[in-house]
């Protein structure tokens, strides 16, 4: 009888907690990989640099570069490069630019810049997709962030990485 019981209120327990498993639904918007709240560097300090790499073994896309750099009177620099471990078909980068609104206490995307990258075009493979471009006249005296997202498709799967750097204070 201690044994039927036993199995008794164990399948029961399965069942409740198969239940419960999907009483709350899944809302995407609940998960992010972006840092709303990435740090603010010391006035001063001209360049951040943010790298992503990947944990598993056996992924193409092995890691992703984002640098930062105040060129000067407004201009930011922003370098991004994704390192891919064999050819791929595709690969595609955008670099986004944020500035730290005070006054909310949040970052602001102000700008951005996308890039598509083609087998085709890289006749010796295309594993070194690389963006290197300025921002220009950027308001001075703020905090700015470079968010980026990279992906790469090898033909049946996407990978991406989606570093950011810390906040350069632009004089």
């Amino acid at each position: 009888m201690k044994k039927l019981c036993l199995a008794a209120l164990s399948t029961i327990l399965v069942i409740a907690m198969a239940f419960n498993a999907f009483a709350i639904p899944f809302n995407p918007n609940d998960y992010t990989s972006v840092n709303e709240y990435s740090e603010l560097l010391p006035k001063g300090v001209t360049r951040n640099k943010a790298s992503e790499r990947a944990v598993r073994r056996g992924d193409f896309l092995v890691g992703a570069d984002l640098v930062i750099i105040n060129k000067g009177n407004g201009d930011i620099g922003a370098y991004g490069k994704g390192l891919i471990e064999v050819p791929v078909q595709e690969a595609y980068i955008t670099i986004y630019l944020d500035c730290w609104d005070e006054t909310e206490a949040s970052w602001i995307q102000v700008a951005y810049y996308d890039a598509e990258f083609y087998a085709e075009d890289y006749p010796d493979g295309l594993v070194t997709p690389t963006v290197d471009i300025v921002f220009k006249n950027q308001p001075r005296g703020h905090y700015y962030r470079l968010r980026g997202a990279f992906a790469a498709y090898d033909g049946t799967t996407v990978e991406g990485f989606s570093p950011s750097t810390a906040g350069v204070f632009i004089e």
